[in-house]
């Protein structure tokens, strides 16, 4: 009550009504006197002006003793009943109706008083709950504050502050998640950012290495000058590499790439990364197999998709033996448009299949200059398009990457 102004104005309310009501009974209970009053000194003054006509040797004082005189109601009663006279009034007399129209007023206050002493107790215990709810409710956005999140269902009722309630509940939920995402995401960028620097490091020093003896050995033969010259560019180019590979997981990660998706030919994009990745099969003598039907169409945002089958093609011409062949096949049905890409290396075992989307694995037959982030980011670019990806392989069977682009949100 001292700082609510709400119950202030609601008491406030309810004591003027109080009056309001004591006041409106007693002013129609002190009409309705008034009125009888007059009635009866009407009646009054008939009789005795009847009587004194009719009687006129009959003293005034002594009509006037007579009609103040009580008792002999019942026979008076009778008498008069008998033709039909004043029936409503039952044969009381004057000082009887005085003292019943008392007992009116004293009756009507004391309803009055008990009904809003009822009202005011009932009102009283609901404000007084209310309130606790209240209270309890601002308990409890203040341990949310504090991050004490805890979800309580327990005496749960049809009114608005339940309602409230429930809704608090649902933001209690949905913050709870969100704070354990956040902190799910700190360790991964923490985690990230240590494998970041733990696979920087190698390239960064030995770079470093090779620079440093460049310099200091100014006499050193052209051959050896090149060869350094050329694994500098080489681990630097693998940083360059890493670095524009992790900022490009970390826009999908954060939501802030928008895929631009539209209808484009799987056979033209399997040719574009066959294309992109020429001269680095060329180099090993790998060929590539390309069984890839025309009609077959792909709802995918094509740069994105590209990058994500460039990732994959290039693992298979890293895992595939020298002179070898990577097989690419497409096909499509009801449900989904299929991409297999095939090497014949030495494949893996299923600890390593298992692992093999993580971001910075290297799995056994992994080249020494792999950075164990392309898979991870195939596998973020196709789920961002409601597809998937799985791998098959055998020990001397070679591995086979199956990607799927489902159907039904074109």
């Amino acid at each position: 009550m001292v700082w609510n102004k709400e119950l202030k104005w609601l008491a406030g309310m309810f004591l003027a009504c109080f009056c309001t009501g004591v006041l409106a009974m007693n002013l129609c209970v002190a009409v309705y006197g008034s009125h009888m009053r007059a009635e009866y000194h009407s009646l009054l003054a008939a009789v005795f002006g009847n009587v004194s006509e009719a009687y006129p040797e009959v003293a005034e004082e002594e009509l006037v003793s007579i009609l103040n005189r009580e008792g002999n109601e019942a026979l008076g009663a009778e008498l008069l009943g008998r033709y039909g006279i004043l029936e409503g009034y039952a044969g009381a007399s004057f000082a009887g109706q005085e003292r019943q129209l008392g007992m009116l007023y004293a009756g009507m206050n004391l309803f009055l008083i008990l009904f809003f002493s009822c009202m005011g107790i009932l009102l009283y215990r609901y404000f007084k709950n209310r309130q606790e709810r209240i209270s309890g409710l601002a308990g409890y956005m203040e341990a949310l504050n504090r991050r004490g999140y805890r979800v309580e269902v327990e005496d749960n009722a049809d009114d608005e502050l339940s309602g409230l309630r429930n809704e608090l509940y649902k933001l209690t939920v949905y913050l709870k998640e969100q704070a354990e995402a956040a902190m799910t995401q700190k360790r991964m960028l923490a985690d990230a950012l240590a494998d970041i620097s733990h696979q920087l490091k190698t390239p960064l020093t030995s770079a470093t290495v090779l620079l440093d003896n460049l310099s200091e050995n100014m006499d050193m033969d052209r051959a050896t000058r090149q060869r350094f010259l050329a694994e500098a560019t080489r681990q630097l180019t693998g940083m360059s590499w890493l670095v524009t590979t992790v900022l490009k997981l970390s826009k999908l990660d954060a939501g802030m790439v928008e895929l631009e998706r539209a209808w484009i030919s799987g056979k033209a994009l399997v040719e574009d990364v066959v294309r992109r990745l020429e001269i680095a099969a060329e180099w090993r003598g790998i060929s590539f197999s390309l069984d890839f039907p025309e009609q077959v169409s792909l709802f995918v945002d094509r740069k994105w998709t590209e990058e994500a089958l460039l990732n994959i093609v290039k693992n298979a011409i890293e895992h595939s033996t020298d002179g070898g062949i990577v097989e690419i096949s497409g096909e499509a049905n009801e449900v989904y448009v299929q991409i297999a890409v095939r090497d014949h290396g030495e494949g893996m075992t299923r600890e390593e299949q298992r692992k093999l989307f993580q971001r910075f694995y290297q799995g056994n037959s992994a080249r020494e200059d792999s950075m164990g982030i392309g898979l991870s980011l195939a596998k973020e670019i196709l789920e961002k398009q409601n597809g998937y990806i799985t791998v098959d392989s055998y020990r001397e069977g070679g591995t086979v990457f199956i990607l799927r682009f489902l159907h039904g949100n074109a």
